[in-house]
């Protein structure tokens, strides 16, 4: 973890920001990416209408942050394909973590939908990487990928860095539940180093249903086969925009 001062008048607590300004820095991470594909209809249901779905593949991303600005955390994202006024890039459906501080800077600065969240992404074993997620006492989502020993069929900066991350970023109001005092429409775009990428097929893709969480709605009627790819590499993380 990159040692910094704790900021003040930055972030909560006033006197102790819980996590530092960005750009977040993270190296020798590792990651798989799995291609799917849900229908405009199911990706409107989870995407605001600032948003427009786009037909076409889709992204399920679990990777290990061994070293960060923040600490050492797992996370996964789930993005759907769409476009901000013609502008193609993908809305973080959902995002979760397994710390604190990735939780609240995530949320709070580039509106991220982060919930806590164990995960786990197995090591290399037989050619094979496993994810898995658990929430609230339920396995609601598990993946498997084999690798092929061959380069991706896309590049993965293609596939999540470089491309424009769309979140809606919202703050309730303290006295009217009518409506949030901040809505902002946000966008991010990550940069990576990749030291490594591996073609993979996806050998599953497993939901459980959850109350609590959206993964098994997407993934029940997606396209799931359509391919993989495994990745090292290290990651930046700038400020975000807000859009018009």
């Amino acid at each position: 973890m990159t040692d910094y001062n704790p900021p003040v008048n930055y972030s909560m607590p006033f006197q102790c920001g819980l996590y530092p300004p960005p750009p977040y820095i993270y190296k020798n991470m590792r990651a798989i990416l799995v291609i799917f594909q849900c229908s405009s209809e199911i990706k409107r249901q989870f995407i605001p209408p600032e948003f427009e779905p786009v037909d076409g593949f889709d992204i399920l991303f679990i990777t290990e942050y061994p070293e960060s600005s923040i600490g050492p955390y797992n996370e996964s994202l789930i993005l759907l394909y769409c476009n901000y006024k013609g502008n193609p890039g993908a809305y973080v459906a959902n995002i979760y973590v397994d710390s604190e501080e990735a939780l609240t800077a995530g949320r709070e600065i580039w509106g991220y939908p982060k919930k806590l969240c164990e995960i786990s992404l197995s090591p290399i074993i037989d050619n094979k990487v496993k994810g898995t997620l658990k929430r609230k006492g339920v396995k609601f989502l598990e993946v498997e990928i084999e690798l092929l020993n061959r380069p991706p069929g896309m590049n993965p900066r293609d596939m999540v860095a470089g491309l424009p991350l769309y979140n809606l970023k919202l703050i309730p109001d303290v006295a009217d539940n009518s409506k949030p005092a901040l809505r902002q429409c946000t966008e991010t775009v990550l940069s990576w180093e990749v030291h490594n990428a591996i073609g993979a097929h996806t050998l599953y893709i497993n939901t459980e249903y959850s109350k609590y969480d959206i993964c098994h709605k997407i993934f029940e009627d997606a396209f799931k086969n359509m391919g993989a790819t495994y990745v090292e590499c290290d990651q930046t993380l700038p400020n975000g925009r807000k859009l018009d």
